[in-house]
């Protein structure tokens, strides 16, 4: 039997200074937690995807994502 590839955690640290949890699951796709809605998360099909083409009354304008490897390994690039 395989073991499942985990899934990488990431942050998304939206204009406004706020800081939002995430993971990216293998095949790319990708969730954000909203912590202030206790019950909103947003999907997206990549991390590009997430951040592309967002209009300026939404909270991920203008947000910039920093991937992490591990907790272990630390950051590994980010994207705007």
């Amino acid at each position: 039997m395989s073991v499942p590839a985990p899934a990488i955690p990431f942050l998304v640290r939206l204009a406004d200074g706020r800081t939002w949890g995430a993971v990216e699951f293998p095949g790319g796709f990708v969730c954000v937690h909203h912590p202030d809605e206790y019950t909103l998360c947003t999907i997206a099909t990549s991390v590009e995807a997430l951040v592309t083409d967002r209009t300026p009354g939404d909270a991920l304008h203008g947000a910039i994502v920093e991937q992490y490897d591990s907790p272990s390994e630390g950051k590994r690039d980010h994207v705007e």
